[in-house]
């Protein structure tokens, strides 16, 4: 597939993925049933497992991606981004509805300038991979550390950083996107990169709304 229709491709089902995450989300809200599943089952457990079990998908979805046929692969691309919105229903519970919509065109805005930039950049990005992924995992492992500690100033650090790194992240992706010995065995390219991308906007979006949202009284 032509580059530069891996990424439109990529953007449009980035574009279906957002939109299926939030409306899952704010329909969420409104069935008290699901969200007591989701949140308050299984002794409160119910959550970290819902969250273990998208970042196994994330991992299966990464192995499988290139034996997969395409149809598959965009209807896990939906379950997931559906999946992903059932996870962020607690955001319209938390946070006014004013401050999520301010937040989510901070985000698209953050992402826009990232996308272009690792579009348009000379720079070779490619090889920031393993770097990222080193400080992914590190961020991940103190956000665990303060689910115990439930230290403030550790938590806006850790958000400022995460905003940092999926700032850096889109414009990896993007570029990889580009990158024609990436995936070229596959034609998963452009459903692949999508779900990289809408993972990154997801998470910059969850981050930057820790920082800047305002919480309901």
């Amino acid at each position: 597939m032509e580059q530069k229709k891996v990424l439109t491709s990529a953007f449009g089902w980035l574009s279906v993925g957002l939109l299926l995450a939030f409306v899952t989300a704010f329909v969420t809200t409104l069935n008290q049933n699901v969200m007591r599943i989701v949140f308050g089952s299984l002794g409160g457990y119910s959550y970290l497992i819902f969250v273990a079990a998208m970042l196994l998908f994330v991992i299966l979805f990464q192995v499988l991606i290139r034996k997969i046929p395409p149809i598959v692969a965009k209807i896990l691309y939906i379950f997931y981004c559906c999946f992903t919105g059932l996870s962020l229903a607690g955001v319209f519970i938390v946070y006014t509805l004013t401050s999520i919509m301010y937040v989510f065109l901070a985000t698209a805005i953050c992402f826009a300038v990232f996308a272009l930039i690792g579009r348009f950049t000379k720079t070779d990005l490619t090889s920031w991979g393993v770097y990222l992924f080193m400080a992914l995992i590190a961020i991940l492992v103190l956000e665990v550390i303060n689910i115990f500690v439930m230290n403030h100033t550790l938590n806006m650090i850790l958000c400022i950083a995460g905003v940092l790194l999926f700032c850096a992240y889109i414009a990896y992706d993007v570029q990889k996107a580009l990158d024609k010995s990436f995936m070229m065995d596959t034609p998963n390219k452009g459903i692949y990169c999508a779900f990289q991308l809408f993972i990154d906007f997801i998470n910059l979006f969850l981050d930057l709304l820790r920082l800047f949202g305002k919480t309901r009284d």
